[in-house]
């Protein structure tokens, strides 16, 4: 055992234990080698490391520096902050480190081998947002149900049911109410990569359609997958970076896809049953979807919607993806959030955020930072890719309602994770940025 504490070298080139924290316990923990009989070193662990983030290394990236046969080993790792110290665990089997992910994994040695060790604190990083209250049209609440993002976050677009689109070119501190999106029982939106394209679903069975815009909601096209004559209670649609290929769901219906932003489209059964398609949501180039029912299952496509794989069980009201199509995630409602980073072939449940009801999801291009909203709840965020949560506590966000839950509807991500937009039906919109 070796107890660092400054201003003690160690021979990696550091003068101090961390920055953040001056008395850290490194252990070399040992296995034996039944062949040889040799002690060799399978685990580092690293205790007492505090991650109070005012006074301790909480919100710090840490790196460890290993010299094994006069050879140096990094590895680095990020700690979330919480009001108790913890233990960290580099090993051989895998890049977690106690559910927190290190650079480098760590290869067994003799425990000999083993001469200098030393950690020191190299960036810090930002797990919380700050979040301002949007009021488009006054002090006036509204009936928010659906709000997307350009890549970057600048332009966004949100949805009144029973009323109409509104859209901002500044990331939400100034909104336009589009008249010409009409007004209507709105119940999907999202948006092309640059903000330009939008296209949004419109639920009622006796007026339902499908609406297109190229001009970032000024004007918009009805569009008709079944015909002029048999409206639909569309609920979900999702777009490609670029806009041209979209799908879009029904609820008791089947799915729909176009590649031509809207002009045509074709009817998809993933089920042979009529299902709630509730969620929708593509990879940037729409070739891999994935798509949730109610009381059914997960779907994905890998060929723009023409076939389907059934995936796991789950009543789930919200999917997102990575912009490669790779790594996925899903809420449901009830319900825990359920990752997948092999574009839904297998499915790990992540239990940190709690069971709750998981109305929207949103992600980073590279899958990293995700953000869920639960209905008369909390916001969490995980920048992680969903292994840990942090529930947003914001003076701002806890307002909504006068406590600190909201009836979160629909959520929205930039591409790399650092802007967010949020809706509240009966309530207002939100945007949090980092």
């Amino acid at each position: 055992m070796i107890t660092i504490s400054t201003p003690d070298a160690q021979g990696a080139g550091y003068t101090a234990s961390t920055a953040c924290d001056e008395n850290v316990t490194i252990r070399a923990l040992t296995a034996s080698d039944t062949a040889t009989g040799q002690l060799y070193v399978t685990t580092i662990a690293l205790s007492d490391i505090s991650q109070n983030a005012t006074t301790g290394c909480g919100g710090k990236i840490m790196q460890i520096a290993l010299r094994i046969n006069n050879q140096m080993s990094y590895s680095s790792w990020s700690i979330p902050a919480a009001s108790s110290d913890a233990t960290f665990y580099l090993t051989s089997a895998t890049t977690s480190v106690n559910a927190y992910y290190a650079d480098t994994l760590i290869s067994p040695f003799q425990a000999d081998g083993l001469t200098n060790v030393a950690i020191s604190q190299i960036g810090s990083f930002n797990r919380n947002f700050n979040w301002t209250k949007r009021t488009p049209v006054g002090a006036t609440t509204k009936n928010w149900v659906a709000i997307t993002s350009s890549s970057d976050g600048t332009k966004l677009a949100a949805a009144v049911g029973n009323g109409y689109i509104y859209t901002s070119s500044d990331s939400g501190d100034t909104w336009t109410e589009q008249t010409g999106s009409g007004s209507r029982s709105w119940s999907g939106l999202t948006s092309s990569a640059d903000g330009t394209k939008l296209a949004a679903t419109v639920s009622s069975s006796l007026s339902g359609y499908i609406y297109t815009s190229t001009d970032s909601g000024v004007t918009w096209t009805q569009r008709t997958p079944v015909g002029a004559s048999n409206p639909r209670t569309w609920y979900s649609i999702t777009s490609s970076a670029d806009g041209t290929k979209l799908a879009a769901g029904i609820n008791y219906g089947y799915l729909y896809t176009s590649s031509d932003s809207g002009d045509t489209w074709t009817e998809r059964r993933p089920d042979s049953a009529q299902q709630r398609w509730l969620s929708i949501a593509s990879s940037s180039d729409g070739t891999k979807l994935v798509a949730g029912t109610n009381n059914n299952y997960i779907y994905t496509s890998s060929d723009s919607g023409a076939t389907w794989t059934q995936r796991i069980s789950c009543n789930c009201y919200a999917v997102t993806s990575s912009s490669d199509g790779t790594k996925l995630a899903a809420g449901a409602y009830p319900g825990s959030i359920y990752t997948s980073s092999d574009s839904g072939v297998t499915w790990t449940t992540r239990t940190a955020a709690g069971s709750r009801n998981w109305n929207s999801i949103a992600s980073s291009a590279d899958g990293t930072n995700l953000a869920a909203a639960a209905y008369n709840n909390h916001i969490y965020t995980s920048s992680d890719s969903g292994v840990t949560w942090d529930q947003v506590t914001d003076s701002v966000v806890a307002g909504a309602a006068g406590t600190t839950t909201a009836l979160w509807r629909s959520i929205t991500s930039s591409a790399d994770g650092t802007k967010l937009a949020t809706a509240v039906p009966a309530g207002y919109l939100y945007t949090g940025t980092k």
